[in-house]
């Protein structure tokens, strides 16, 4: 009875955070995509519960809604992940082709929703020869692989995420969907786990999620810790871009993606000069909140002419550029004998770092050491 009310309060609780998100006024088109995965989330937590309670044998006609809606998790943290990295306001015509294999599925089993209460509950009793009919067995195997794709393909995009962060912010942590990245690997862990349990003990596995079984209880309450975690990120999640730009994510060599900038080697480089004198005297580096969009308007340019002229004629993203400057501060100041009693996260602090994790691994990328080890190699006598 204690799995049977975990997942009852399970789907109630999803359904009140689809709710609370698709009410939030940040990221609205992602917050409604993630609204949409904890209502299929709670559908396939609901459906459990149902089941657990033995409630199908008294309404036979709900046996299998659940089973299609497994091909939705997939599409709709794609496109959770694409919006957020995208900036888009709406979703475009030909993302609605990640919904085709869901509805293909919705389509087939018409059959079986349409058969007799009498047969559905023979599925539950006998799974195993209804599923040769259906080919509920294959089935299966081609929703692992599905699964298996898209998280493939959600690493794929965190990483190109990552990278475009880089070129607009010299300060991430809040903002990397590093923990998305966690739970999705996370989830190809648990999903190897119960996808070896299911494929090892195949004849005893119950194929729709129906009854009792190792393989369905792993998948729900893997499910459950997953979709829970990300629902309740999300709502703490950021809004980083605010609009969609083509040609900074296009597939362009850097050559081709800015040539028709209007931007003169003359004048990139006269830029380029005026940037490294004003980021020294004026110590734009020290703001932890320093975004590209504040660079460029400082010298009266476009965020894409900038992130040309850093990227073509400095050699450097936006982040390690910056960074840069904040780690030349620090390794200055641990050479201060004025510096000798502050720590080093109040040097981190004053040079523009917003945390010390992001501050140690920047710098040891930048030195070849940890901050502790520079200022060791560089004590101050006495």
């Amino acid at each position: 009875m204690i799995l049977e009310a975990f997942f009852l309060l399970g789907a109630i609780h999803g359904f009140i955070l689809a709710l609370i998100l698709s009410q939030k006024k940040v990221n609205r088109l992602p917050n409604k995509l993630l609204a949409l995965l904890m209502i299929v989330f709670s559908i396939d937590l609901g459906m459990a519960a149902f089941h657990s309670f033995g409630l199908h044998t008294a309404y036979p006609d709900f046996i299998g809604i659940d089973y299609p809606i497994t091909l939705l998790y997939g599409p709709l943290l794609y496109l959770y992940v694409k919006t957020m990295k995208d900036g888009c306001s709406t979703i475009k015509r030909y993302d609605y082709l990640h919904f085709v294999p869901f509805i293909i599925l919705l389509i087939y089993m018409i059959p079986f929703y349409t058969g007799t209460s009498t047969a559905k509950l023979a599925f539950i009793t006998s799974p195993q020869e209804l599923s040769h009919t259906f080919g509920f067995g294959f089935i299966n195997h081609l929703k692992v692989l599905h699964g298996l794709t898209y998280a493939g393909c959600l690493i794929f995009m965190l990483l190109s995420y990552r990278k475009k962060l880089k070129d607009s912010f010299s300060s991430i942590e809040k903002v990397n969907l590093n923990w998305l990245q966690n739970f999705v690997i996370a989830s190809i862990v648990l999903a190897a786990i119960a996808g070896g349990i299911h494929f090892t003990n195949f004849s005893n596995t119950t194929l729709m999620g129906l009854g009792e079984s190792v393989y369905s209880n792993i998948t729900l309450l893997s499910v459950t810790i997953f979709v829970y975690g990300i629902g309740y990120m999300g709502l703490y999640q950021a809004e980083v871009f605010t609009e969609s730009k083509p040609a900074e994510n296009s597939n362009h060599t850097p050559q081709e993606q800015y040539q028709k900038s209007g931007l003169t080697q003359e004048e990139a480089e006269r830029y380029a000069k005026e940037i490294r004198k004003v980021m020294e005297e004026q110590k734009l580096y020290q703001d932890s909140d320093l975004k590209l969009a504040d660079l460029a308007k400082e010298f009266s340019i476009s965020s894409h002419n900038l992130t040309e002229i850093l990227n073509q004629y400095m050699g450097q993203n936006f982040y390690d550029f910056v960074n840069h400057y904040r780690v030349k501060e620090v390794k200055q100041k641990l050479k201060d004998p004025g510096s000798k009693n502050k720590t080093l996260l109040a040097l981190a602090l004053d040079a523009g770092f917003n945390s010390k994790s992001s501050f140690n691994s920047v710098f040891k990328k930048q030195t070849g050491m940890t901050p502790s080890q520079f200022r060791k190699n560089h004590s101050i006598p006495g």
